[in-house]
C-alpha cells in the first residue's frame, strides 16, 4: 500500500515537471515570437488569386504606381490558413516606404491593379527592426477593408488611405460643385497631417496625396515653411520634393543682383554720356543764326546745297558761305558729322 502512495507520488511529480516544461516552452516561442522581426499576416483571397504575396520597395513616390520585377523584393507562399510570412532583418535600418500585392492566377508576377474591389496591393512603412501584421476582412474586397498591426506610423498610414478613398468616393458619387468643395476639403485635411506629423514618409504620403504640385502657388508659403522644417531630412523620398521645388540659390541670386546693378550703371553711364553731348550740342547751336538754323535743318535732313538756294530764294554762293560758318561754330568739317548730331 505504501509502495503504491510512492508510485503515485512520483507519477504525479513526473507530470507536474513535464507540464511546468510545457508551459515554458510556450512561453519561450511566444516570447521569441513576440521579438521576431518580421513582415506577416493572413489573407482570406478566392480562387481567382495566386497563393503568393509579393514584397516590393518603394523607392520614391513617383514609383507608388509602377511595377516590375525589378521592384519585388521577396516572395512568401501562402498557405492553407492564409498566412505569409517575410523576414524584416534584411531590410534597411532606416524607415522606408513597401508595397505588398498578389496576382491573379495566369496572370504575370509583376502585374498592378488599381481601384476598385480588385485593387491587389497596399503600402505601409517598415524598417529592419520592425513587426508588422497584416490582415484583410473579406476576400471579395482583398484590401479595400485591411489593417497594420505593429508598428505605430502604419495607422496614420491608414488613416491617410481612408481619407483618400473618401475622395475616390466623391469622384464617382457627387455632382460636380459638391465634388469640387468635397475634394478641396479632403486635400486641405491631408496637408494638414502633412504639417502636423512627425514622421517624414507619413507626412510626405499625405503631402503627396493632397494633389500639392496643382495647389503650390495658391499655399506657397505653406510649402515653403514645409520644405523649411524637414530641410535636415535627406532621405530619397525628400530629395524627390526638392527636385519639384528647389530652393533658390543665394549665390545666384547675388549674381543676378550683380548684374542687374551693372546693366543700371551701364545704362546711366550711356545716358549721361549722350546727354552731355547732346547738351553740348544744343549750346552750339544757339551759337547759329537764324538763318544758319535753317540752313543747318535742311543740311541735317539730306538736302543739296541748291535744293537749299531754292528752298530759302538765297544764292547758292550764300548758301556756301553760310555752311561753311556752321562747320567753323560746330566744330565740323563734313555734312556727314552733321547728321550724326543729337539734338
Amino acid at each position: 500500500m505504501q509502495i503504491n502512495k510512492r508510485l503515485i507520488n512520483f507519477i504525479r511529480l513526473v507530470f507536474l515537471q513535464l507540464i511546468f516544461t510545457i508551459a515554458s516552452f510556450n512561453c519561450n516561442s511566444q516570447s521569441a515570437s513576440k521579438n521576431e522581426q518580421s513582415i506577416k499576416g493572413k489573407l482570406q483571397l478566392d480562387s481567382v488569386w495566386e497563393p503568393v504575396v509579393y514584397l516590393s520597395h518603394i523607392p520614391t513616390f513617383k514609383d507608388m504606381y509602377t511595377m516590375s520585377n525589378e521592384m519585388i523584393i521577396a516572395e512568401s507562399k501562402i498557405d492553407s490558413f492564409g498566412n505569409f510570412h517575410f523576414s524584416s532583418k534584411a531590410l534597411p535600418i532606416n524607415d522606408n516606404l513597401y508595397r505588398i500585392h498578389v496576382s491573379k492566377k495566369e496572370a504575370p508576377a509583376a502585374s498592378l491593379i488599381i481601384g476598385g474591389k480588385e485593387e491587389n496591393h497596399i503600402f505601409f512603412i517598415a524598417n529592419q527592426n520592425t513587426q508588422i501584421f497584416i490582415t484583410n476582412t473579406s476576400s471579395d474586397s482583398l484590401f479595400n477593408k485591411h489593417s497594420i498591426n505593429g508598428y505605430l506610423p502604419n495607422y496614420d498610414l491608414k488613416i491617410i488611405n481612408d481619407i483618400i478613398y473618401k475622395s475616390e468616393h466623391a469622384k464617382t458619387n457627387y455632382g460636380a460643385l459638391k465634388k469640387e468643395f468635397v475634394t478641396k476639403t479632403i486635400h486641405e485635411q491631408l496637408r494638414h497631417i502633412a504639417d502636423t506629423s512627425s514622421h517624414p514618409i507619413v507626412s510626405l504620403y499625405a503631402l503627396n496625396n493632397s494633389k500639392f504640385e496643382s495647389t503650390f502657388l495658391e499655399n506657397q508659403k505653406f510649402y515653403e515653411n514645409y520644405l523649411i522644417k524637414w530641410e535636415h531630412e535627406d532621405s530619397a523620398y525628400f530629395k524627390e520634393l526638392r527636385v519639384k521645388f528647389p530652393k533658390e540659390d543665394n549665390k545666384s541670386i547675388f549674381r543676378f543682383i550683380v548684374i542687374g546693378i551693372f546693366f543700371f550703371l551701364f545704362g546711366f553711364v550711356i545716358n549721361y554720356f549722350f546727354g552731355v553731348k547732346r547738351r553740348k550740342s544744343n549750346n552750339l547751336l544757339k551759337s547759329l543764326s537764324i538763318q544758319e538754323r535753317k540752313i543747318f535743318s535742311l543740311l541735317k535732313d539730306g538736302k543739296s546745297n541748291k535744293e537749299i538756294s531754292d528752298e530759302l530764294n538765297i544764292g547758292l554762293s550764300t548758301v556756301k558761305s553760310h555752311a561753311s560758318n556752321i562747320y567753323a561754330k560746330l566744330g565740323i568739317k563734313s555734312r556727314k558729322e552733321i547728321l550724326d548730331i543729337n539734338l
